[in-house]
Formats: structure tokens, C-alpha cells, sequence
């Protein structure tokens, strides 16, 4: 064959693979069903699997709408939340000094200032369960900021009774 010829020749026999892949791929039969009732009890008895090892995990709930004029969240609630999270936070501000800011300031003394916006999620007791911090441009220490990521997860506010997620900006020192 000619050398001009090769290239669209291989393109078009790449292509005719690539359809003949895909047209038997999708004429494949479903997948055959999850074990059966009997078979799930028989190894339950015989202490290999608990009886609902088998079964399909069951989907997650999907948030429904909620009525008109009702909100899941009130802003008095996320407020609330708000506040004492901050509270918390401020009162460990010394502990945040001393353990991220101070070795921060002694490898570069600039910038003076850094502002960090805390993300966070508390549960329905009240016991954090995520945090997020971000920086904010212009004002940012990446050193003095991983070192409160790796803080541990211990901040409790008053039980809100639902899961809830405030933002907080906080600037060092």
C-alpha cells in the first residue's frame, strides 16, 4: 500500500473495532440476580455471613421538597449553631497561636495577618464531625493553615437536633 493510504485505513479500522466493541458490549444480557432467600439463611446458619450480607445495600434517602413556607433549617437554628461555634473557636484562639501561628511567624514574619474561613459540620448532638479551612488570597499562611487542618475534630456546641453546616471566618493572631 501506499504511505497516504495507511493513516485513514487505520483510522477506519480503528473506528470499525471500537463500533463492533461497543455494539456487542451493549447486546450484553442483564446480570443474573443476587442470591437467593434460601441460600442467604443457609449461610447464616452455617455462621459465615450475617443474613443480610447479601441483600443490596439500600439507597440513600433523596432529599424531598420541603412544603411551601417550611424550611428543614431555620436561619434562627443555623444562627444559633453559628454563634456557638464561634464561640468555640475564639476560645481556642490561644491554642491556635501558640501551636500554628508562632512557628509560622518564626520561618516568615510576612504577612502579619492571615484570615481563615472554618467550614464546618456538627451533628445532631452537636459533636463536629467535618471541618474545611480556607484561606482567604492575599492573606494567607499555607503552613500556619495545614497545621489547623490537622487539629483534631473536637468542637461541641449545645445538641442542634439536625445536621448543620456554619462558616466562620477567623483571623490570626
Amino acid at each position: 500500500m501506499q504511505k497516504e493510504l495507511m493513516t485513514p485505513a487505520a483510522i477506519l479500522l480503528g473506528s470499525l473495532f471500537i463500533a463492533a466493541g461497543l455494539y456487542l458490549g451493549l447486546q450484553r444480557p442483564p446480570p443474573p440476580a443476587l442470591p437467593s432467600a434460601s441460600g442467604e439463611a443457609s449461610a447464616a446458619r452455617a455462621g459465615a455471613l450475617p443474613a443480610t450480607a447479601g441483600a443490596p445495600a439500600p439507597s440513600l434517602p433523596v432529599p424531598r421538597p420541603a412544603p411551601a413556607g417550611a424550611s428543614p433549617l431555620t436561619s434562627e437554628l443555623y444562627k444559633r449553631v453559628e454563634g456557638d461555634a464561634a464561640r468555640e473557636l475564639e476560645a481556642r484562639r490561644s491554642l491556635f497561636v501558640k501551636q500554628c501561628w508562632e512557628p509560622s511567624l518564626r520561618k516568615n514574619p510576612a504577612p502579619a495577618r492571615a484570615r481563615y474561613i472554618f467550614n464546618m459540620t456538627f451533628d445532631a448532638s452537636g459533636n463536629e464531625i467535618a471541618r474545611g479551612i480556607s484561606e482567604v488570597r492575599g492573606m494567607d499562611r499555607p503552613d500556619a493553615a495545614q497545621c489547623l487542618r490537622m487539629m483534631p475534630l473536637e468542637l461541641i456546641v449545645p445538641p442542634p437536633g439536625t445536621r448543620v453546616s456554619v462558616e466562620i471566618e477567623m483571623t490570626l493572631p
